[in-house]
């Protein structure tokens, strides 16, 4: 949040002329992430960047939850155990709520919402990497507009690169985000193919580097290699957390409380088991009913792991999963091609039985379950996963599913779990 300008704030055209950065530092803190400084000290400015591979099994990407609201970026790495950590949206300093909508661990925050002026990145796990995208402010984003299995959401404005370039209307006049003037900065940018993310921080408004405007930012990104980024809050709230240290500088000199964040954590990620019946045409009662369980059925996991029910082991089993939207996508030569997600936590089993139907594959068969009621475990609706983290100019991805965040029925879980037990007791 801006708070006031200085005097050295120099109000510039938004296409200033091409500047000639110099990278000062580079370093890799851990695999998938790095670090850079680069530096121009004809204007001066100073920007950290931080590039993060998305495609990492031990990379994951969080937005703040509402009830970690209100914590500098160095006090927010601190409780979630993040590697990396930048301020998020623009907020009202009355009660730390975001101006776009905000979303952490799943859940949307109160009183929040997207509206024709802000951009908004959203982050969720898909397999054993990280899928993530930015929607252009023309497009009103809900809870249930982004993908399926979104986790976090963070707004901001204006875009600052779209498909490859700086665009050309940048607001000047938007006294929250004073565009096109010279201040500190925060901004993410994603790569063309989605596996690449850019943390940027430029500091400002002080003595060797004044700042950067949104558009000198944003061909700086491009610069880097990204196709589209989203300027965040600025000013007194930019700042950089990296390994438990502050390695921006701030314009008030220390780090300003915020309302929400982006954080990057690497290293093992907690794990869950996702496990399931698959039965002929429902679940109700499979389970010890030989006429409806279902063998030879290949069960194939969205991380690529496989798994072929048998008489003996009609109910799939995968431990080690990572805590997300899991897909698994079951075949069977003469039955229909059905995928179905859950989501997994990291306190036991999560469950995710499918109920199969006689017929031939379309050629997109699986994508979409249309079978009508949902079993008791897979939820309802109709997912949409992504594309590779380009909603603005991609079609959409190949996705799936039912939503499985619900438990099942009590008798359920009761043969489930007496079928894990008698499967572990068995040398098969």
């Amino acid at each position: 949040m801006f708070r006031g300008l200085v005097a050295i704030a120099v109000v510039v055209a938004a296409r200033a002329a091409a500047a000639s950065p110099t990278m000062t530092f580079s370093s890799d803190p851990h695999p998938g992430i790095h670090r850079e400084t680069w530096e121009d000290s004809s204007v001066p400015w100073r920007t950290r960047i931080i590039q993060v591979d998305l495609t990492s099994a031990e990379i994951a990407v969080y937005a703040t939850k509402e009830s970690d609201r209100g914590l500098t970026p160095t006090a927010y790495a601190a409780r979630i155990g993040a590697q990396v950590v930048v301020n998020g949206d623009a907020f009202s300093v009355d009660n730390f709520v975001p101006r776009g909508l905000a979303i952490g661990a799943s859940d949307v925050w109160s009183n929040t919402a997207d509206d024709d002026v802000s951009a908004v990145f959203d982050v969720r796990r898909v397999g054993e990497g990280t899928v993530a995208g930015i929607t252009p402010p023309a497009q009103i984003t809900t809870a249930e507009t982004l993908p399926m299995g979104t986790e976090g959401a963070v707004s901001g404005r204006p875009l600052i690169v779209s498909a490859g370039a700086v665009p050309n209307n940048i607001d000047c006049t938007d006294q929250v985000t004073l565009a096109c003037q010279r201040t500190p900065r925060t901004a993410v940018a994603l790569s063309a193919d989605g596996n690449t993310m850019w943390l940027a921080v430029t500091d400002g408004w002080q003595s060797g580097t004044i700042g950067m405007t949104a558009a000198e930012l944003g061909a700086f990104l491009v610069a880097r290699g990204a196709y589209n980024a989203l300027l965040l809050d600025g000013g007194s709230s930019s700042a950089l957390n990296v390994d438990g240290a502050l390695v921006s500088s701030p314009s008030d000199g220390v780090e300003r409380v915020v309302a929400n964040h982006i954080a990057v954590k690497y290293g093992s990620l907690p794990k869950g088991q996702l496990v399931g019946l698959i039965c002929k045409h429902d679940v109700f009662n499979c389970g010890g009913d030989p006429t409806i369980e279902m063998a030879g059925v290949k069960v194939y996991l969205d991380d690529g792991r496989e798994f072929t029910t048998s008489t003996s082991a009609y109910l799939y089993d995968f431990t080690n999963v990572t805590q997300r939207l899991a897909c698994v996508t079951a075949k069977k030569t003469g039955w229909l091609t059905k995928t179905q997600c859950a989501q997994v936590d990291a306190n036991g089993m999560d469950y995710n039985s499918i109920a199969m139907f006689e017929g031939t594959d379309t050629p997109d068969a699986g994508v979409y379950d249309d079978g009508g009621v949902d079993v008791p475990d897979g939820g309802t609706g109709h997912g949409n996963h992504g594309d590779a983290g380009n909603p603005l100019t991609g079609p959409p991805g190949g996705g799936c599913c039912e939503t499985g965040r619900s438990r099942p029925e009590w008798p359920l879980v009761v043969v489930v779990a007496w079928f894990l037990t008698r499967r572990r007791g068995t040398t098969h």
